[in-house]
């Protein structure tokens, strides 16, 4: 387990002395860690290059099954105390900043008056980075927004939704009852961050119209971007947020063109759902189904193990 820790370490931060750092140790003792798990293995798992450790192809293959099977027992531990405390387990969960903000804590909390000795664990975690989380066993049930393009991940259709532009309740453009490109020409923007799907999205719909957004903070957090809205810093166009979720003072209106996308909820097809798992996931369907429309947006019926590649915008 020590040998597998350090070899991990390594691999996430890039190199010994970041991973000694990490791990409490010194950099000659994970370099022996390493040294002996490469020699049980009879496989290099890095390679040197330029001063620095680069993993071989066979050690990518072997630290990431390496990652899930510590995963599946860390969750064994945490299992077995929650039970030896009269628990009846607990639900990792990662959500998405729209949803950990919005029908999640509404969800939990009718979990637990049904289940009250279940517990939850929650993360608030973007899409690309549940989806190394749940292939890696590091989450029970990841609700993220579509499309997905991994294989391994049951997926089930929660609910559509479109974008929405954020602003200030006394701008100008709050009167409007939807607002366009060229309307929100000449704006200052909180945008997401360069390469994310909203961000290309709503760049080309800019673009078309031979527009350019002035784009003054970039952030992947909707909750943070409607915040930085509140205090002043300009206007935001991403997911919706329920409206008991908004600041004070801050409005939405509909983008047009329309910008749909839909929201899921994600699991490991080779680990069978557990009961708590599935109690949690109905209780996000319930909450999102009676959520406002224009905010989540309207639930439709699971679609179970649905390709991912078919559920995009």
């Amino acid at each position: 387990m020590d040998r597998l820790r350090a070899a991990l370490a390594v691999r996430d931060a890039g190199g010994v002395t970041a991973a000694a750092d990490r791990l409490g140790l010194t950099q000659p003792a994970v370099s022996r860690l390493v040294s002996v798990l490469e020699v049980e293995l009879g496989f290099a798992v890095f390679a040197r290059e330029r001063r620095r450790l680069v993993l071989t192809d066979r050690g990518r293959i072997y630290l990431a099954e390496a990652e899930a099977s510590l995963g599946g027992l860390q969750r064994l531990a945490v299992l077995g105390r929650e039970l030896r405390l009269g628990g009846r387990g607990i639900v990792r969960t990662a959500a998405v900043s729209v949803i950990a903000h919005g029908v999640l804590p509404r969800a939990v909390a009718a979990l637990l008056r049904s289940e009250p000795d279940a517990a939850v664990e929650i993360s608030e975690v973007e899409r690309d980075e549940q989806v190394q989380g749940l292939l890696a066993a590091r989450y029970d049930l990841g609700l993220l927004a579509l499309p997905l393009g991994a294989s391994g991940l049951q997926v089930d259709v929660l609910a559509d939704a479109e974008a929405v532009c954020f602003l200030p309740e006394g701008h100008r453009l709050a009167k409007r009852r939807a607002l366009t490109p060229a309307d929100l020409a000449g704006e200052r923007f909180i945008a997401h961050q360069a390469g994310k799907l909203m961000r290309q999205r709503v760049d080309d719909a800019f673009a078309q119209l031979g527009l350019e957004r002035r784009v003054v903070t970039t952030t992947n957090s909707t909750a943070l971007a409607a915040a930085l809205v509140a205090a002043g810093v300009g206007l935001a166009i991403a997911h919706g947020l329920p409206r008991a979720s908004l600041p004070a003072g801050v409005v939405t209106r509909p983008f047009k063109p329309r910008l749909g996308f839909g929201y899921a909820a994600a699991t490991r097809t080779e680990e069978r759902r557990g009961e708590l798992v599935e109690a949690l996931l109905r209780h996000v369907r319930d909450a999102m189904a009676e959520e406002d429309a224009g905010a989540v947006g309207p639930a439709r019926p699971s679609l179970a193990a649905r390709s991912a590649g078919k559920d995009g915008p």
